[in-house]
């Protein structure tokens, strides 16, 4: 009778252990389905006038552009002037749009807080090398 019960109940244990790894598998498909609808873009404007610009959904760009902002040393801006932007970037992840510009003294993030940049001509140098390896036709941007 016991042989009989370690029987059941192992037969039960690996019934058990078989379902959750079912389970796994169907939540773990259930998650590439939900990172599959993830989208991202990114856009960048160029002056001088007329403004150009080129768009992409490459997530390695994506990810560049949001490096670069990282790497903005800001500082408070006490003045409010801008002189202009020389640079746009749209960011839209997943269904929420960010917008920033940067000039050559100021940066302005998608809250609309601006800030005195003291690294502009680095910054400048990473934005446009991306922009120029973005293979795609330049457009004008309106």
């Amino acid at each position: 009778m016991k042989k009989l019960l370690s029987i059941i109940i192992a037969f039960v244990v690996c019934l058990s252990l078989a379902s959750c790894s079912a389970d796994d598998t169907t939540s773990s498909g259930a998650a590439n389905n939900q990172a599959n609808r993830f989208t991202q873009e990114v856009t960048i404007v160029k002056m001088p006038s007329p403004p150009k610009c080129k768009t992409t959904s490459s997530s390695s760009v994506v990810n560049e552009v949001l490096e670069v902002l990282r790497e903005i040393e800001k500082a408070p801006n006490t003045c409010g002037n801008t002189n202009g932007w020389q640079y746009m970037i749209k960011i839209n992840i997943d269904g929420k749009d960010l917008s920033y510009s940067i000039a050559s003294d100021t940066f302005t993030d998608s809250d609309g807080q601006q800030y005195t940049i003291t690294n502009y001509n680095y910054i400048s140098e990473k934005i446009l090398s991306i922009y120029d390896k973005i293979d795609i036709p330049e457009m004008d941007y309106t």
